[in-house]
């Protein structure tokens, strides 16, 4: 903290003052003791023994835990004092040396000195890089016709590439890089330990800048004398196992063995499809050796969700020229129940309400990889009427979804099936009914969609939804909600439309491209979203149809109508633990049907803890209008047709304490628009003034980061208000802050998970 005392060190010496190693050790010792006893009395009990090991397994790590690193004041409040010691400090210039080497600059020295400061010691390493070094002259020496042509073939990919600068980490990539290369072609035995280099150092080059040092790079393939590594392979024969549950003998279940197209399956307790298994093992008989389609094989029978882990090993043959392939699986359980339980969180005057959600799953419902699924969720949530009042209600949500998955694009023809069985394929039917009740009125949905998606890689992912069904129907509508929907509609706002009973139909599709990292530290990423709808597509294609429905369902409304919606993220480390995002987001939706409006829900909002934080969920826009009020002064929602907003957000590390406690500054500007012509002027996107009616806020926000989720409290201010076209920081009052009455306070966001 940069004072001449040390808070973190003083609660870990005073954790010490009560603390004995010698008593947590003996607590060790007595729960290790435990563990073995109830083991051996459950020896014969397979199951029995799965429980007592996930038990014993935390209070094992709990107890050592303890003993090396001491009580609750010493682990978690306090830190541990780092004393002086100078031969690490020695080790440290070398480490600091030895980089600076291994990244091009040969001719570097690193050398320290101390400065004592009271009872401190400072430790100032010196650095002088010296001239860098340049990669000349790069050849590589093969003594294998083959492999030198496949290299070859490939070299526009290496690693190390000339008038680079050495860069030690880039020779262990081009090591990797022809160890893989090569065991995609068959090259089982091949490692990369047979791959060296030799390193001639030059002179200066008189061409080039004088500060710069050049060297000769000769790249040695070396394949060893033993004919399984100089020679590739051929894969004789694939076996695919489903071993019996975790646990238990294979001598309680019957084997059966089947043949399918040169794959020879082996199923224990529960069989599968060969028919769709052969689909995802891409390692095949009289092929070449692969490690690419033996990993890919894995990844895709592990996607399933039918397996706890797939293994996979090798045998020569016993003329040693072939290869036997055998992949192993252990299946999860047919039958899976999971509950959850929690609180809804509703940013505007809301107060937290409980929900419940019962999950239930059958795998391999026909012996095809299919899974069942059902989630009943039910939840009661405290929200501010729609009529402005003050007073809280309760709004209670039941909602049942279903849904039927299949491992494989249900389509006609085989095309596409064959075309997409490597990229993770999958049909999705589902059905789903939810039912609202709110005091201002009830509501139902009923929902049928068909969903196929497919994952080229694991930064792209496909979904196509050719199905998607919906019928709503809103009733008990009090009167004194009806007459605000009728005003709202004089006022040009189409809430009204959202209430009536009504079916939808569309055709979506999206792409997501996100090369961010799942765990670990931040990194250079990219996200981009892009989501293509058609509503009413059906009416169009098949005549009638309007009528049909109608005789079905009775009177309803129909939608036809065009949405497109783009969402573009970049992510650049600035630190260790920092972060600098900046986001694009658009979309546009546009109605041709006889109601010339589309759905509520197809509408664009701006503001809220994904947007302008400085304005109120949905609450901004259209263009510079204002704001619509009720009689208690509460603003409703702002639909819009076109959204154009951006962010810049700038994240940080503050501490830890039972996770990352980080911070955030942002800037965010957008607005949302109208292009109906039927709308009032101040609603409508103009290109020549759209500029001047984009609004703009700032804040900063705290986040506690525990991994598996994020708490998020994001603080905004206006900075620029569109409906009154004037800047507006100056008029937030700090004695006033969170008075929302206010022409500018500090909004408050809260919010799980990151913005974006």
């Amino acid at each position: 903290m940069g004072l001449p005392f040390f808070p973190y060190v003083g609660l870990y010496r005073f954790g010490t003052l009560f603390y004995s190693r010698e008593e947590r050790q003996r607590r060790l010792i007595e729960v290790t003791q435990n563990y073995q006893k109830e083991t051996r009395l459950n020896e014969n009990n397979p199951r029995k023994l799965q429980k007592i090991d996930r038990r014993y397994a935390k209070k094992i790590a709990r107890a050592q835990d303890r003993v090396d690193n001491g009580n609750f004041w010493m682990r978690v409040l306090g830190e541990k004092p780092v004393f002086y010691n100078g031969k690490d400090v020695e080790k440290n210039a070398e480490k600091i040396q030895k980089y600076l080497y291994n990244n091009g600059f040969f001719q570097a020295g690193v050398h320290f000195t101390t400065d004592t400061i009271i009872n401190r010691i400072r430790i100032i390493y010196h650095l002088k890089e010296g001239k860098p070094t340049l990669l000349n002259h790069i050849t590589y020496r093969v003594r294998n016709l083959e492999v030198d042509s496949i290299i070859t073939a490939n070299k526009k990919d290496a690693a190390i590439v000339t008038n680079k600068r050495y860069d030690g980490d880039a020779f262990e990539e081009e090591r990797i890089r022809i160890e893989t290369l090569l065991r995609n072609a068959g090259y089982f035995g091949f490692s990369r330990q047979y791959v060296s280099y030799l390193v001639n150092d030059t002179l200066s080059n008189p061409k080039t800048d004088s500060a710069l040092k050049l060297v000769d790079v000769q790249v040695r393939v070396d394949m060893p004398a033993k004919e399984i590594y100089n020679k590739p392979y051929t894969i004789q024969s694939v076996h695919f196992e489903v071993l019996p549950p975790s646990g238990l003998p294979d001598s309680l279940f019957r084997k059966d063995t089947v043949q399918y197209r040169g794959i020879q399956y082996v199923f224990s307790d529960k069989k599968f499809s060969t028919k769709i298994l052969n689909n995802k093992i891409l390692v095949r008989p009289q092929t070449r050796y692969s490690q690419l389609k033996e990993r890919e094989t894995q990844q895709q029978l592990s996607l399933t969700d039918q397996f706890r882990f797939v293994n996979y090993s090798y045998r020569l043959d016993s003329a040693g020229h072939g290869l036997h392939s055998y992949f192993k699986a252990i299946p999860l359980e047919k039958y899976q129940l999971s509950t959850d339980v929690g609180l809804n969180v509703i940013q505007l005057q809301g107060a937290p309400g409980p929900f419940a959600n019962l999950s239930y799953k059958i795998r391999n419902v026909f012996n095809g990889l299919e899974n069942f699924e059902s989630n009943l969720r039910g939840g009661i949530e405290l929200v501010p009427g729609f009529l402005g009042s003050r007073q809280i209600y309760r709004s209670e949500e039941v909602g049942l979804t279903t849904s039927l998955i299949f491992p494989r694009l249900l389509l006609p023809g085989s095309f596409f099936q064959r075309k997409a069985k490597v990229y993770n394929p999958r049909t999705q039917i589902g059905l789903g009914y939810n039912y609202v009740n709110r005091p201002e009125y009830t509501r139902t949905n009923v929902k049928i969609a068909t969903t196929y998606s497919w994952q080229p890689s694991n930064t792209t992912i496909f979904n196509l939804s050719l199905i998607d069904l919906n019928i709503l129907n809103t009733q008990n509508i009090r009167p004194d909600f009806q007459n605000l929907l009728d005003t709202l509609q004089l006022q040009g706002n189409n809430l009204i439309n959202s209430f009536q009973k009504s079916f939808v139909s569309d055709v979506n599709f999206n792409f997501v491209y996100n090369t961010n990292p799942l765990s670990g530290p931040p990194r250079h990423a990219k996200y981009l979203r892009v989501a293509l709808e058609s509503g009413g597509t059906s009416l169009n294609l098949v005549k009638k149809q309007e009528d049909l429905i109608k005789n079905i369902f009775g009177d309803l409304q129909f939608y036809k109508y065009l949405r497109w919606n783009v969402d573009y993220r970049r992510y650049w480390p600035m630190g260790r633990q920092s972060l600098l995002v900046a986001r694009v987001n658009s979309g546009a939706v546009y109605s041709y049907g006889d109601s010339k409006v589309p759905p509520y829900e197809k509408y664009f909002f701006a503001g809220g803890s994904n947007s302008l934080r400085a304005w109120l969920p949905r609450r901004l826009g259209p263009g510079k209008a204002k704001p619509r009020l009720t009689s208690n002064n509460l603003s409703v929602e702002a639909p819009g047709e076109f959204l154009l907003e951006g962010n810049l957000e700038y994240r940080g590390h503050l501490a830890n304490f039972f996770g990352d406690i980080n911070y955030a500054l942002f800037l965010d500007a957008g607005n949302v628009w109208n292009i109906n012509s039927y709308t009032e002027e101040a609603q409508q996107f103009s290109f020549n003034r759209f500029y001047k009616e984009i609004a703009v806020g700032t804040g900063f926000g705290i986040r506690y980061d525990v991994s598996y989720f994020v708490v998020r409290f994001d603080f905004g201010v206006k900075v620029y208000d569109p409906s009154r076209q004037k800047f507006v920081l100056n008029e937030l009052e700090t004695d006033k802050l969170f008075k929302r009455t206010q022409s500018n306070f500090l909004n408050v966001n809260l919010g799980v998970g990151y913005p974006f």
